[in-house]
């Protein structure tokens, strides 16, 4: 089942959280550095083991002070407004999905929040985050108890709806 739901991702209770990451997996910006201030220290050292996570790749930790068991960290693209990359963005975007998936299916995780990849710092419009992430997300969401997408704010929410409404429904 895929939920849409707007509000703090971090005090969502799930198996796993996906993490906009750095390719070196250390603070980032936006929610990055939210699920960094609190896993602290044991997050940092947990991410220092991983190799390097190109964009549209994944990798697994364990979540230290979050209401998750694990992280997975993937690299999203930059939006490049429409330019000749974008087709390469979107592609990159839809794997980031794809990759988060894969990795959570294969470590036995059922339950999975997911932010807006993409449209925070990256800078994709809502319209086209939400398009590629439920293109990805729907036809897989039978493979999982529960898939959550948590929206910042309640425009973005209701931007997502709209677009499952108008190309999913």
């Amino acid at each position: 089942m895929l939920k849409l739901t707007s509000g703090d991702i971090l005090t969502i209770r799930a198996a796993g959280l996906v993490c906009p990451a750095h390719k070196h997996l250390i603070r980032g910006r936006g929610l990055s550095v939210q699920i960094f201030d609190r896993g602290g220290e044991a997050l940092e050292a947990a991410c220092d083991l991983q190799p390097e996570c190109p964009v549209g790749e994944a990798r697994l930790t364990r979540a230290y002070g979050l209401p998750v068991s694990y992280l997975i960290h993937t690299v999203t693209p930059q939006w490049s407004s429409g330019d000749l990359w974008t087709s390469r963005a979107l592609a990159q975007l839809g794997q980031c999905y794809a990759s988060a998936l894969d990795l959570a299916a294969s470590k036995g995780i059922r339950t999975l929040l997911f932010p807006a990849l993409g449209a925070g710092t990256n800078r994709f419009p809502h319209s086209i985050a939400a398009h590629r992430a439920l293109e990805i997300l729907l036809p897989r969401a039978t493979e999982f108890e529960q898939l959550t997408v948590c929206l910042h704010t309640r425009a973005a929410l209701a931007e997502w709806r709209r677009v499952e409404r108008q190309f999913y429904s």
